[in-house]
């Protein structure tokens, strides 16, 4: 397909990048230096005002477009061009980037003609932040929207009952499924008759209420109910709105420098204690007793900030602390500092367009860890999997089946397990060779894989 991207920022340059594997891309951008960024990319690029109408039409008519993104930092815009696209070419597909969660609207499938797909990289975060500081044991969180499962990561402590047990004698809660054990620098695909040690991080793929019953079973310490968030972003007001929202008593404090941050945090959330200060003094943060908060959550726009905020909380003994990033130079800082619970900005829009836009019939999701990634296949009855049992199958080096996608329920595959013609089958692979997955399922993966 061909698609017109209108700005070349974070958003737009992460999308381009995505999408440029597998469609044809058209940047328009107006300042240069996105402009001379975006030529990196094996992408063309237009030195244009993408809100013009006359230069979205022509854009949209020199590669025949199926496909526009409008990814501006201004909201409204965005809603703009894609009501405009229509007009301009009424089957092509729009794509709104949106920032502020007050401009989401209703979607083509909805009913409400004009934007047929919404993509809010604040509100996933924003959700991810929330799982993340309210599933006490868990240092990663992901969705796999597509077939309603969520993916977590959790750190096995010391003193955890779990501990010394081989995963098939562990009582699982239902509707759950160990993928893997990240155990120092290696990763355990094979599960079953592995032994969980201390410091073993294990990833649980399965419903929502099923991560929470694998968190109660591991051990709570001391139930989260305290939570400071560092900056009143966007990102920071939907969570502290959603922090207030769960089933459980919480306090919940947000300090922001700016005043006029501030006076919006206090007409937009009714609860919350909102502190004028600057997080990145230590002083501010000891006389508002970091050290006896439960979750620090540091959701700045800017990384330094976030990454200061963070070496401080550290240095105060939180017990947890997640935070944002927007750069994925600042990636391999973040985790160098030791801090685990860290949502990349890039990842989130990486994962989301091409879930969207390249294989919305595959639930790809690229993990943090290189080389990592779910996708889904659908079998027919030439497949090779298909009639017959994970028992009976030697898998390539590096890859795990996760789950069945059945008749609109998840199957998490035993070892006679008959997979059928009609499956979802979800994998899991890491550091494994795509042509090597490709030959052995026998059709097509995702390129983006």
């Amino acid at each position: 397909m061909k698609v017109v991207i209108i700005g070349a920022g974070n958003v737009g340059y992460i999308s381009a990048e995505a999408l440029s594997k597998v469609h044809e891309v058209l940047i328009v951008e107006r300042d240069q230096g996105k402009v001379d960024n975006a030529k990196s990319l094996n992408v063309s690029v237009l030195h244009e005002d993408g809100s013009n109408p006359n230069i979205l039409k022509s854009a949209i008519e020199k590669i025949n477009a199926d496909i526009i993104m409008s990814a501006v930092p201004d909201d409204s815009i965005n809603i703009f061009i894609c009501l405009m696209s229509k007009r301009i070419k009424p089957s092509i597909t729009t794509v709104a980037c949106l920032r502020d969660p007050d401009y989401i609207i209703k979607t083509s499938s909805e009913g409400v003609e004009g934007i047929d797909i919404l993509i809010s990289p604040e509100l996933i975060t924003a959700e991810m932040i929330v799982n993340l500081a309210t599933l006490e044991n868990v240092v990663e969180y992901d969705n796999i929207r597509s077939m309603n499962l969520a993916l977590a990561t959790f750190k096995v402590e010391r003193h955890h009952d779990i501990v010394g047990r081989i995963v098939m004698n562990t009582r699982m809660p239902e509707n759950c499924n160990i993928v893997c054990i990240y155990r120092g620098n290696g990763v355990v695909l094979e599960c079953e008759t592995a032994e969980i040690h201390a410091e073993d991080r294990i990833c649980v793929l399965g419903s929502a209420d099923a991560i929470h019953a694998f968190n109660r079973m591991i051990g709570i310490d001391r139930e989260a109910k305290e939570f400071m968030i560092l900056g009143a972003s966007a990102v920071g007001i939907e969570v502290a709105r959603s922090l207030l929202k769960v089933d459980r008593k919480v306090f919940v404090k947000i300090i922001e420098k700016d005043e006029a941050l501030c006076r919006n945090a206090i007409k937009e959330l009714n609860g919350p204690l909102i502190v004028n200060g600057d997080f990145n003094d230590p002083l501010i943060l000891k006389s508002e007793n970091i050290q006896r908060t439960d979750v620090v959550i540091s959701v700045s726009s800017m990384d330094e900030r976030n990454l200061l905020a963070c070496m401080a909380a550290l240095k105060f003994g939180s017990k947890k602390i997640v935070s944002r990033y927007s750069t994925r130079e600042y990636e391999e800082i973040f985790k160098h500092t030791g801090i685990e619970s860290i949502i990349g900005y890039h990842r989130v829009i990486f994962n989301e367009v091409t879930k969207s836009l390249v294989y919305d019939e595959n639930a790809i999701l690229a993990r943090d860890h290189e080389g990592e990634f779910f996708f889904s296949v659908t079998l027919n009855d030439t497949s090779t999997l298909t009639n017959s049992r994970p028992g009976d199958l030697r898998l390539p080096e590096g890859v795990r089946i996760a789950a069945i996608h059945r008749d609109g329920r998840t199957i998490y595959p035993r070892m006679d397990t008959v997979f059928l013609s009609g499956d979802k089958v979800l994998l899991f692979t890491h550091m494994a060779n795509p042509v090597g997955v490709t030959k052995f399922l026998g059709q097509r993966i995702p390129l983006g894989y």
